[in-house]
């Protein structure tokens, strides 16, 4: 990337190999576009599959996106900090014909494909306590109780007006119900419906804490995921 005097304002298009654009900063700059050509490599190619991955499921994640990465904590907020969060530690990328060896010419997904691993995943990442939470599913009346005995004294990154969040997720249908479920130095006891259209055998369950003030939060625990992986 190179900073660049534009005399007569901002500039839009492509010249050869060259792509100006303006930053956030108001300031001109501009990148080649051959080095994105080159790319084309295995390591290059897990990682756009990585990220790819992650990036699906920012659309029906929004909800509990924006309230588990505020920003400011060490992460970067909403889809920034999820995906910084997730996309290393959440995906696996496997080669789709291990034998065939790599074609740079080829889409990254048309060689791999990522998995998400649901019990890795975190829709909430920060400095707090996690929460104690019990979840029980009633398969039956589609419910989820959430019970939690509540904390006695504060501690360091612990407080007693944190307030813990559940999530729900049913991917088939790209469902995703977030509750709050009271504080933590209550007792907790709430029962939750089931997203619509959600089954048991395929619900996700997340809970995690904020604090009073909304400037952080605990890294969430995932409590319930399906057996099998899903794949991207």
């Amino acid at each position: 990337m190179a900073e660049f005097i534009n005399p007569i304002g901002k500039i839009r298009g492509k010249f050869g190999n060259v792509i100006p654009y303006v930053g956030k900063n108001g300031k001109n700059y501009c990148r080649s576009t051959s080095l994105e050509r080159k790319a084309g490599g295995e390591g290059q190619k897990r990682q756009s599959v990585a990220f790819g991955t992650t990036a699906s499921r920012k659309r029906w994640l929004t909800s509990v996106i924006r309230l588990g990465f505020p920003g400011g904590n060490g992460y970067p907020q909403g889809f920034y900090g999820f995906t910084s969060a997730n996309v290393t530690h959440a995906v696996s990328v496997e080669k789709i014909h291990p034998e065939i060896p790599v074609n740079r010419r080829k889409k990254a997904t048309q060689e791999f494909q990522g998995t998400i691993d649901y019990g890795k995943l975190r829709v909430a990442a920060g400095q707090l306590v996690i929460p104690i939470v019990n979840a029980e599913i009633d398969a039956e009346n589609r419910k989820v109780s959430f019970t939690s005995p509540g904390i006695l004294f504060e501690s360091v990154d612990c407080f007693m007006d944190d307030r813990i969040y559940a999530a729900l997720l049913y991917e088939p249908k790209h469902r995703c119900l977030v509750k709050e479920l009271g504080k933590r130095g209550e007792i907790l006891n709430m029962t939750v419906d089931f997203p619509r259209d959600a089954t048991a055998d395929k619900l996700i369950i997340y809970v995690f804490a904020k604090n009073a003030d909304g400037k952080d939060v605990s890294d969430s625990v995932c409590l319930r995921k399906p057996e099998q992986k899903t794949l991207n």
